[in-house]
């Protein structure tokens, strides 16, 4: 199983704590996000990783090259990742991942390694999301509508009192449905262009009549930082649990 991280944005917001460095890079308790994500990929054995860089990508490569040489890591570069959405990150992995089984994973997403795990070895098939079950969910989450243990609908515009879960950043996509997935990525970016996020395309999955299904989190720690007070609760409260 290989793994792409989609590490190509600035994050704006915690300007001042990157200090010109991409966002995966700022440190939480000690070590850069993307630390813990590569340690949790090492943990299950995942050492073929793609990673998406943008924004002053030379830096997540110099990182990578210090301090994990060991791992086989490549590259695709996202040129135009100051106007461009995740989506198109994820849009430019196909050559290299199509036909392959892969984690998609985020890459300002902190989180107890055993979500990783298991996600890695569920018995679900095809395309399988992370989900939190048990969090508050206000209108900013992309969250998740769930009918007879199948998402059947992922959006950031979904109202809180009829959302399930959330999707915390983290999905598997095996290799028969690799393809399938990427054409509808390329379908949504056709139709509604380079500013969505890739859950468009998970929704596009559903739309088309196939299963998205998932793995609760199992109320272990995670966090999306993406302002201030994130990163302080990553650091306060989930790097210590993690």
């Amino acid at each position: 199983m290989k793994a792409m991280i989609i590490a190509a944005g600035e994050g704006r917001r915690l300007a001042n704590y990157s200090k010109g460095k991409p966002k995966t890079l700022i440190e939480v308790s000690g070590a850069p996000i993307l630390s813990y994500i590569l340690n949790s990929l090492v943990k299950e054995g995942i050492e073929d990783i793609l990673i998406v860089t943008g924004y002053n990508g030379d830096k997540i490569k110099d990182f990578v090259s210090k301090n994990y040489n060991k791992l086989n890591v490549d590259y695709v570069h996202n040129k135009d990742y100051n106007k461009t959405n995740n989506i198109y990150s994820v849009y430019l992995t196909k050559n290299k991942m199509v036909n392959n089984n892969f984690l998609l994973i985020n890459s300002d997403v902190l989180f107890h390694s055993d979500i990783l795990k298991d996600l890695k070895n569920s018995s679900k098939e095809g395309l399988i999301l992370s989900v939190d079950l048990y969090k508050k969910l206000g209108e900013e989450e992309m969250k998740v509508r769930i009918e007879e243990d199948l998402i059947v609908e992922i959006s950031k515009e979904i109202n809180p009192k009829e959302a399930d879960g959330e999707y915390i950043g983290l999905t598997r996509i095996d290799r028969d449905m690799s393809k399938l997935f990427f054409e509808i990525l390329e379908r949504t970016i056709k139709d509604k262009g380079t500013g969505v996020f890739y859950e468009e395309a998970f929704q596009g999955v559903i739309d088309e009549g196939h299963e998205v299904c998932y793995e609760s989190t199992k109320g272990l720690p995670w966090i999306e930082i993406d302002t201030p007070e994130d990163l302080r609760i990553a650091r306060e409260e989930i790097a210590p649990r993690i």
